[in-house]
């Protein structure tokens, strides 16, 4: 069982992922866990979320904190949800959080049970078994030395492609190249779902692998 869904990022004029979600979950009234990439202190990433999610129904969300605000006895409360978001930023911050709170055996264990995970743009990154593809378009501010992340998805992913295209195309390509690795990228507003095997692509996903770039089907 694994259900995951990855974001570039949500806009108002693309919401075919997170229909497709909603489809997904099956469920009215369900409850979504927010963990942001960093501590959001005046809660207005969450806040945007909170209106974001309105418009499909969902209104019951758990602002949790991996960073400063951190708090042990709300674990529970949070596996609980029917759905965790992992939200953008910075995914060597994110990621070091993650890791300082013990949690990515937590996800991978949600996920296994049936939780469905969401990610946008960090917070899919992730979802790949390293973030190596972060160095890009991220800068390492925290000196991460270990990439290894969630190993959820046997590809990497790469968002924003339409902030600087045909840069990160180039650099995509060499890339694949040394690492000998599936890269989905997506625009803003695309995504993919991973229902169990299936993998579902929203938008016009790119696929490069070996130097070689085509549509993702």
């Amino acid at each position: 069982m694994k259900k995951l869904v990855l974001h570039s990022d949500q806009v108002q004029e693309h919401k075919e992922v997170d229909l497709a979600f909603i489809e997904l979950l099956g469920k009215k009234g369900p409850r979504l866990a927010y963990i942001p990439s960093q501590s959001d202190l005046q809660r207005k990433y969450f806040n945007q979320k909170v209106e974001w999610y309105k418009q499909f129904g969902i209104t019951d969300l758990l602002y949790f904190d991996v960073d400063k605000e951190y708090d042990e006895k709300k674990i529970d409360e949070l596996l609980a949800c029917d759905t965790i978001f992992l939200s953008g930023g910075n995914t060597y911050y994110f990621l070091n959080s993650l890791k300082k709170r013990e949690f990515l055996p937590k996800l991978r264990e949600y996920v296994r049970t049936g939780g469905i995970l969401i990610g946008v743009s960090a917070g899919s990154i992730i979802m790949s078994k390293t973030i190596d593809i972060t160095t890009l378009h991220d800068e390492n501010t925290i000196g991460l030395k270990d990439y290894t992340a969630l190993g959820l998805v046997d590809f990497e992913f790469f968002p924003h492609l339409d902030h600087n295209m045909k840069q990160y195309l180039e650099n995509l390509k060499q890339y694949s190249i040394k690492g000998n690795s599936v890269i989905y990228a997506c625009k803003d507003g695309d995504g993919i779902i991973v229902n169990d095997h299936e993998i579902k692509f929203f938008g016009e996903v790119l696929k490069i692998q070996n130097g070689e770039i085509s549509r993702a089907w």
